[in-house]
């Protein structure tokens, strides 16, 4: 407490203050200032990244990914926990099948890949149009484009599902390009800006997106009307999911996939988007297909609709084990990593749900 001023006599006692009072008058003005420091930062974020696009696009794609490599390879090994991180997962899927220098070599280029995504989506507006795209590659191959070509037209529902691999922000660009008009469900960014741009780049060749939000309601809606919806689904669930050895981890895979397949009757395919060989080149694989009739005189469906599209998300992961996103993090209440993950989104833009 203050002490009291010498005060005349009869004068009525000064009633003395706490100090915490005053800093607790203060504590509006610094979340004030706080807040306007963040502003800025972001704002200044999005000004640098706007001089990024127009240099890379600039630079054109084979420069632009060179560029993006080198800058991805020095943060990544200054980054000790990052790298720590990365190998450690890469290691638990591949330890068995690749020597330690492997696993750090793959765990490297897969942090490239990653920043390889952010060139992706900085270049796709200028040279991914309906004129164009096929000298980019990309397109769904046979017999699986007609299928799902066929589904749409007959207005029967399909779930795609990917993972985060290659170049996935890309994938609904790809698909609506070869004529499939699907509904993907997205994490939206807490970059507003960046996410606006995002979602622009994704919705160029008339794809929906829905935002995790909202998927709840807009997925059944889409699959009850005969369309098809595309999920990342390389995500572990909480405690009431199904139990699967995925990526030499055993999980808890969230059952939403097999209830929507087992209640709206939807087939399921799972498929991926990988680089070439070169700059801004592109591959889209598919690993399985399978409907109703597969499951249908399965005891428990939704294990096996689970387990088999987990089984094929994996063979897509480890045939291009150097292009997918280690860092992610599968399990939603999970600690483990996440000063690496925070640290990567910061420096980098973050990571497109």
């Amino acid at each position: 407490m203050l002490i009291d001023r010498q005060r005349a006599p009869g004068a009525s006692p000064e009633r003395s203050r706490p100090l915490m009072s005053r800093g607790a008058e203060a504590s509006p003005d610094r979340k004030s200032a706080r807040a306007a420091l963040i502003r800025a930062a972001i704002a200044m974020g999005n000004v640098q990244r706007r001089l990024l696009t127009l240099t890379l696009r600039a630079l054109g794609p084979k420069r632009a990914y060179a560029l993006m490599a080198h800058l991805a390879r020095r943060f990544y090994r200054l980054a000790d926990h990052v790298r720590q991180l990365s190998e450690s997962r890469c290691r638990a899927a591949l330890g068995n099948e690749r020597t330690e220098s492997e696993i750090q070599a793959i765990a490297e280029q897969a942090f490239v890949h990653r920043m390889w995504n952010l060139v992706d989506l900085m270049l796709a507006p200028r040279l991914l149009r309906p004129d164009t795209h096929g000298r980019y590659g990309g397109q769904i191959p046979e017999p699986y484009r007609d299928f799902l070509i066929s589904a749409q037209q007959r207005r029967r529902p399909v779930i795609l599902l990917t993972a985060y691999c290659g170049p996935y922000d890309l994938l609904p660009v790809f698909l609506g390009l070869d004529g499939i008009q699907a509904t993907a469900v997205y994490r939206p960014h807490p970059n507003r800006d960046f996410d606006r741009y995002r979602h622009a780049v994704r919705t160029i060749a008339g794809c929906g997106m829905l935002t995790q939000a909202g998927a709840a309601w807009g997925v059944s809606e889409t699959l009850e009307t005969g369309g098809t919806v595309a999920l990342l689904s390389d995500h572990a669930g909480g405690p009431k999911g199904v139990p699967v050895c995925f990526l030499g981890e055993r999980t808890m895979v969230p059952r939403t996939v097999g209830l929507l397949a087992e209640r709206y009757d939807a087939a399921i395919a799972v498929t991926a988007i990988r680089r070439g060989s070169q700059a801004f080149q592109f591959e889209l694989v598919v690993s399985d297909l399978f409907g109703p009739d597969d499951w249908r005189g399965e005891s428990d469906r939704i294990a096996y609709i689970t387990h088999r599209y987990c089984a094929a998300l994996e063979r897509v992961i480890c045939e291009a084990p150097e292009q997918y996103l280690w860092l992610h993090r599968r399990e939603p209440g999970a600690q483990n990593g996440k000063g690496a993950q925070t640290q990567a989104n910061t420096t980098f833009g973050g990571r497109a749900g």
